[in-house]
């Protein structure tokens, strides 16, 4: 199960975006802190049954450990849609794990809820591979756990993303940081966001203790 945060009375520790990689070690003076929300507004160029408009990724409240995304498909989503949304935590440019939704038709006719199968795999690169690992928000549960309707526009996701992955969260009050490359599939037809495996900005892991700058 994910826990809480572990944290410490200890100013929030900002962070150097690099050009091209996660923020990494630098001198205090250098550094400076990550958003706390991240929206990729995603061009309007694929086939409109994956066409993806929007993706926002959020930091997790500092006392907690759920960070959470959200993905807007305008033509809703239906059964045969499958969501993969790979994730890096540590700087380079190989996913450290993937999230993977699936989507059929609903279990009785006339239903208007779609089954829904998810996994959570850490490593396989940008395949669908790795090894599968249990996945969810702070209070346990799948990282979907709403029932997704056909046609629904908007998919929110929660998980505990140092969890998932198995590696430790950051030491003290460092807020971390994640990015995110999302893929919308159907057939043959796919949309990534942003565009051609490109990572997103990246989000801070946690937001400060304090959101009016005052010690903790």
């Amino acid at each position: 199960m994910p826990g809480l945060r572990h944290v410490v009375l200890a100013p929030v520790v900002c962070v150097l975006l690099l050009a091209g990689a996660l923020p990494g070690a630098a001198q205090p003076a250098e550094r400076r802190a990550l958003p706390e929300t991240v929206v990729i507004n995603d061009n309007r160029s694929s086939a409109p049954i994956v066409d993806i408009s929007k993706v926002v990724i959020d930091a997790s409240w500092y006392w907690d450990s759920e960070q959470s995304m959200s993905v807007t498909v305008p033509h809703g989503f239906q059964a045969g849609h499958r969501l993969t949304v790979w994730f890096d935590v540590n700087g380079d440019s190989r996913p450290d794990g993937h999230y993977r939704l699936d989507l059929r038709a609903p279990k009785h006719a006339g239903g208007k809820s779609l089954q829904k199968s998810q996994e959570f795999r850490r490593g396989g690169g940008w395949t669908q591979g790795g090894s599968k690992a249990r996945c969810g928000g702070s209070e346990g549960g799948p990282p979907l756990i709403n029932p997704v309707r056909r046609g629904q526009r908007t998919l929110g996701i929660v998980f505990d993303l140092w969890w998932c992955l198995g590696v430790p969260n950051p030491a003290g009050a460092d807020s971390g940081a994640w990015r995110v490359a999302v893929s919308v599939a159907k057939g043959r037809n796919e949309d990534m966001a942003p565009n051609h495996h490109g990572w997103s900005k990246p989000v801070a892991g946690w937001g400060p203790c304090d959101p009016s700058g005052g010690a903790c």
